[in-house]
């Protein structure tokens, strides 16, 4: 949750703004050109806005504040691609990178890879494809729900095969969402933001 800077401090999306105050991400738009949040602009010509400017914005305006979503925030976040196609990984890593500059993006080949990074890594979520040589999406998350050690990563499978059957058996392995190639790329950064956020609440629930 938030992105990293090289002095500690972190930093939260306007999604994620959004998403906590339960308002659009233009609602949060106005408030920074308003100036009632502080943010500054990425040269991508994104907002960001500090972890201290985002509490005290909170307690000027009398919202709740949730130790637990602040607590996950300082803690540095990690996601395994995992697909055969090198372009593919290439254009995931590239849409990660945007969304969270301080993200740990590390990548894998396949499903057999991939079991074999898991285990030192601990991503918080694994983005990864159906259809791989060796050892498969499914094989690969059926094998991460049944281990104790893993079964809480948050998975977000892709394929390029919309076939229900496939999907479905994807969901009964323990996909936490299933995606169709081509990305739609905004709707891509949404829900891995979702789906880190729900890491880190599951983490601080679990703490």
């Amino acid at each position: 949750m938030g992105s990293e800077t090289e002095n500690g401090r972190r930093f939260f999306t306007t999604s994620e703004v959004a998403r906590y105050c339960a308002v659009t991400n233009d609602g949060v738009l106005k408030w920074i050109k308003s100036g009632k949040l502080r943010a500054f602009s990425t040269p991508g010509g994104h907002y960001r806005v500090a972890m201290d400017d985002f509490r005290a914005f909170l307690q000027k305006f009398d919202i709740p504040i949730d130790e637990a979503f602040f607590k996950g925030a300082q803690k540095s976040r990690t996601v395994l691609v995992v697909d055969d196609e090198a372009d593919i990984r290439e254009i995931v890593r590239r849409v990660l990178g945007e969304l969270e500059p301080g993200l740990r993006i590390e990548e894998a080949v396949d499903g057999y890879d991939a079991g074999i990074k898991i285990g030192s890594l601990r991503p918080d979520l694994i983005v990864m494809d159906v259809r791989m040589p060796r050892v498969d999406g499914l094989s690969l998350c059926r094998s991460i729900r049944q281990n104790p050690e893993t079964k809480t990563i948050k998975i977000l499978a892709i394929t390029a095969f919309p076939e229900q059957d496939v999907i479905r058996r994807m969901y009964d392995a323990g996909a936490d969402l299933c995606l169709i190639k081509p990305l739609q790329l905004e709707h891509f950064r949404l829900e891995v933001l979702r789906l880190l956020n729900e890491a880190g609440r599951n983490e601080s629930i679990s703490a």
